[in-house]
């Protein structure tokens, strides 16, 4: 059973994007690139070579617009691949 709230559509495209996340005691903001996999009004499938975790929160640069997301779900893919969705807030 799907539990997305809209349909997604193939989305093949390189986003930009910026995480905060707690390294040794400090908050940093890591740039990173992901590659897309699907897209719909409410989120995103990606897949990134870092290990984002759900609850991380994203911001977006390029690509799809200036938004924000949270990661849901992710997925090692490979050993430096991971496949993550993503709820736009």
């Amino acid at each position: 059973m799907d539990k997305r709230e809209s349909e997604r559509i193939q989305y093949e495209q390189m986003v930009d994007l910026t995480v905060s996340v707690l390294q040794f005691k400090e908050l940093k903001s890591l740039n990173l690139k992901g590659n897309g996999i699907d897209i719909s009004k409410t989120g995103l499938g990606l897949r990134v070579d870092y290990p984002l975790e759900p609850g991380h929160v994203l911001r977006f640069s390029n690509g799809i617009g200036h938004k924000t997301g949270i990661v849901k779900w992710s997925r090692k893919t490979d050993n430096s691949a991971y496949s993550i969705g993503i709820k736009f807030v």
